[in-house]
């Protein structure tokens, strides 16, 4: 599994080892038991988009009053806003994978979600 390569290399983190937004990456806990993170609970509980929204917000305006150039954070926020125009401003942030998946060649980014 790619979650598996990337956990051992210098691309381990904590949304790849702790917090995976795939719904398909099962992830243990110290005492080898699978852990309930939102990807498994549909994307309920955790740190939801809205939240993630107004963090974003916060930041690209610091950014902007120090002249600093965010085109990522930028790019990411408008993501989250389109997925809380959606509907889903309630679901963890690790969403914006299903988002995204489902916006490859689909209009419609909450077909492949199936909501």
């Amino acid at each position: 599994k790619l979650a598996d390569i990337i956990n051992v290399s210098s691309g381990r983190c904590w949304s790849s080892d702790q917090y995976n937004p795939c719904p398909a990456v099962t992830l243990k806990d110290e005492q080898g038991n699978d852990k309930l993170v939102p990807a498994k609970n549909d994307y309920n509980g955790g740190f939801v988009v809205d939240l993630m929204r107004k963090d974003l917000g916060l930041a690209l305006d610091a950014a902007k009053a120090c002249q600093a150039n965010t085109p990522m954070a930028a790019s990411v926020s408008q993501l989250y806003d389109m997925i809380a125009q959606r509907g889903f401003g309630d679901k963890d942030f690790g969403f914006i994978y299903q988002f995204v998946k489902g916006a490859e060649g689909n209009s419609d980014a909450t077909k492949t979600y199936g909501a």
